[in-house]
């Protein structure tokens, strides 16, 4: 199965239809990681990924695999609060726990096209839908190897955008024993997940920001506004993204201004010689004291 946006209410659909579920946590975003999903539910059986590898001596910085019951608190945790913090994913898989262990821990590395191996975080949700939206049948069952189902939520901007990716032939995956191999085209998907999602983020901030040229617009039509105009704020040395989202704030919002003839908006924003924050700066003194 390719990867498919999905619901919370599809999700819960499907664990109830497994006796166990897996979680994939960070620990090295939450130093009381294993405290907590503990305090949530006692039954856990859980084991960190880095322990017994390399990285053992910062295992407890790395991720955690915890095995809970279907009806385990930790779902509901996951799904609400947890899920904004970008935590990790919900695995599904009738293999055993330790085969699903082995797995992620044989995958700790992505093997390069130049043949470098660096550390690899299939659990980050901001990453993990670059990594596989191109991977053909056979790339993404060698990812998911044991698992099933994976599940994440890509938090962005005070909402959730839910995927799954399925293995072709649940239950039958076999688990790894190397490193994932990447190529060239996957880590070109990867970069531009990263700069889709940044893109998203401007896009949801602007709809909410009170820009009144923007009333009525939707989330798709203004994201290719986004996609064309960063193109043209990077060209004229707003290169950070605090300084793209300044620089396509002052675009929507003085749009009109911005293509008078002879506009004193135009010059500041233009001015290459000064730096993209002083621009803005100016930019905004400009237009407050005028509306003033």
């Amino acid at each position: 199965m390719t990867l498919q946006p999905t619901t919370p209410d599809a999700l819960l659909a499907r664990v109830q239809q497994s006796p166990q579920l897996l979680l994939i946590l960070d620990a090295g975003l939450e130093p009381e990681l294993e405290a907590i999903v503990r305090k949530l539910d006692h039954r856990i059986w859980h084991a960190w990924v880095y322990s017994h590898t390399e990285y053992a001596s910062q295992h407890r910085d790395g991720p955690l695999l915890i095995q809970a019951r279907s009806d385990s608190p930790l779902l509901q945790a996951f799904m609400q609060p947890w899920v904004r913090l970008h935590w990790g994913g919900l695995l599904l898989s009738d293999q055993s726990f330790n085969t699903v262990l082995e797995h992620l821990r044989s995958q700790r590395h992505a093997l390069l096209p130049d043949g470098t191996q660096p550390l690899l975080r299939l659990h980050e949700p901001r990453a993990l839908r670059g990594m596989v939206r191109d991977m053909d049948s056979l790339e993404l069952d060698t990812l998911l190897g044991p698992v099933d189902h994976w599940y994440w939520c890509e938090w962005n901007e005070g909402k959730g955008d839910w995927y799954s990716v399925g293995h072709s032939m649940p239950g039958r995956g076999q688990a790894a024993n190397g490193p994932l191999r990447l190529s060239a085209t996957h880590l070109h998907s990867l970069q531009a997940q990263q700069t889709q999602y940044r893109n998203m983020q401007f896009v949801r901030r602007l709809l909410a920001s009170g820009i009144a040229a923007l009333d009525g617009i939707d989330e798709a039509t203004m994201l290719t506004y986004v996609q064309k105009h960063t193109e043209d704020a990077f060209s004229r040395g707003f290169e950070n993204n605090e300084d793209m989202l300044g620089f396509l704030d002052v675009y929507f919002r003085y749009h009109e201004q911005l293509f008078e003839k002879q506009s004193a908006l135009a010059r500041i924003m233009g001015d290459l010689k000064t730096p993209a924050w002083r621009r803005l700066l100016r930019a905004h003194a400009l237009m407050e004291g005028i509306t003033a």
